[in-house]
């Protein structure tokens, strides 16, 4: 698991998680309501802001805060607020390897880079705000099914805030680009443990490899190669957790030439090898 830390916070001092939440109050007010630019290598952070106003500094851009809005930022980009004092919201900070692929495929697809999203006039309004009461109040608990409850609602939001930001783009090339994104990732979904190369991928699209790739960075940000990468180790992540297959026989399955290959892969995305990962993973699992 990452160890990355909250704004203000030593790394030693930050527990493992796989989402956290807060409000925006608690949070912003140990620091005078204003939260320095800074970046999270690891996280992904979605703020919803209900009442109060700020500065929002998104990439390098200032924008203004007209609540109700949502601010959602993408693990890597700088980002900081100047909130005022009556500051009213929720923060919501999360793992997104943490997320089922279709939640993590939303998030790439629509909100690869830092968004602020008004949402005064927006029809998925109350279910966002309603689903951050449920996460803030769920957090606090431990009820049966607590987790469960959180990723459904997280799930939710992230949905309703990618169908709230459609307006932004011309609808016949949306729909189309989605259209071919979504071949796309069920084509990887079928072929990822056969090694394919981009000329394949395009050929099945009916696209030249450069106008391919053009459509997989503006729909999540990542290149052709990142993407199938992500999946593999979604894939990987799902059998190391839930079944006994040895490391050896994963990598296999995952089309890998050699298990050394496979364990540095999985080093370099996820940070540990893949023994250590299921170790920690399954020592966290037991403790619920």
């Amino acid at each position: 698991m990452l160890r990355d830390r909250l704004y203000g916070e030593e790394p030693e001092k930050t527990e493992d998680f796989r989402f956290h939440c807060e409000t925006l109050f608690s949070r912003s007010s140990l620091y005078r309501f204003e939260i320095g630019v800074h970046q999270h290598p690891g996280f992904f952070q979605i703020l919803y802001i209900s009442d109060g106003n700020g500065d929002a500094n998104l990439d390098g851009v200032t924008q203004i805060i007209q609540p109700p809005a949502a601010i959602l930022v993408p693990p890597g980009f700088e980002h900081g607020f100047l909130f005022s004092r009556d500051i009213a919201g929720v923060i919501l900070t999360l793992l997104p390897g943490a997320l089922s692929p279709s939640v993590q495929a939303v998030l790439r697809r629509n909100f690869h880079r830092p968004s602020l999203l008004m949402l005064k006039n927006s029809l998925e309004r109350q279910e966002v705000e309603t689903s951050f009461e449920r996460i803030a109040q769920e957090y606090v608990t431990h009820e049966v099914g607590r987790d469960a409850m959180i990723e459904g609602h997280i799930a939710m939001i992230i949905t309703l805030l990618a169908r709230a930001d459609r307006p932004k783009m011309s609808a016949n090339s949306k729909n189309l680009d989605d259209s071919r994104f979504g071949l796309l990732q069920s084509l990887i979904t079928r072929h990822f443990r056969e090694p394919q190369d981009a000329q394949f991928y395009a050929g099945k699209l009916g696209l030249s490899q450069t106008h391919l790739n053009r459509l997989v960075r503006s729909a999540c940000g990542l290149s052709l190669q990142r993407l199938i990468a992500g999946r593999q180790i979604e894939e990987a992540k799902q059998e190391l957790l839930f079944t006994f297959s040895t490391v050896q026989n994963i990598s296999d399955r995952l089309g890998f030439t050699e298990p050394g290959y496979f364990c540095r892969f999985f080093k370099r995305e996820t940070g540990m090898t893949p023994r250590q990962w299921r170790m920690a993973e399954r020592k966290r699992y037991a403790a619920f």
